[in-house]
């Protein structure tokens, strides 16, 4: 397959604004007719594609025309949903990080204001010795 085929009809996906098993078959027929049109016309360019099939805005306003309007606004919908809870999961995700950082930062500060008796190995040997003396 072609440049020129790939970049056709990545413009006509890009178009289409919604995904679908229809229109993953469109593009498989659409591609396969580009294909054998390359087939049949030596050194097939870009413009001869949209000579033959119509520019990829065309194209997928036929597509999506034959769409019941019902079906896309359903599936847009669908769309956004997806994408707000998406978002919503993303938001709660950072706000969870934000929270142990947060938290991380204040032990870190507790034990930097904590102050702790440090003993020297004579030290610590004297008072294990006190200890035993005591018991």
């Amino acid at each position: 397959m072609s440049n020129d085929i790939k970049k056709y009809i990545k413009y006509v996906k890009k178009i289409i604004p919604i995904y679908s098993k229809d229109k993953k078959e469109f593009i498989q027929l659409l591609t396969q007719k580009i294909i054998e049109f390359s087939n049949e016309h030596d050194s097939c360019s870009y413009q001869d594609i949209v000579d033959e099939f119509g520019s990829p805005n065309e194209v997928a306003g036929s597509y999506i025309e034959t769409l019941n309007s019902d079906e896309i606004i359903k599936k847009l919908n669908k769309k956004k949903i997806i994408n707000i809870f998406i978002s919503v999961i993303i938001i709660l995700c950072i706000s969870v990080w934000g929270f142990e950082r947060y938290r991380i930062n204040q032990l870190i500060d507790e034990a930097k204001h904590t102050k702790m008796k440090t003993y020297t190995a004579e030290e610590y040997k004297e008072k294990i010795a006190k200890e035993k003396q005591e018991k």
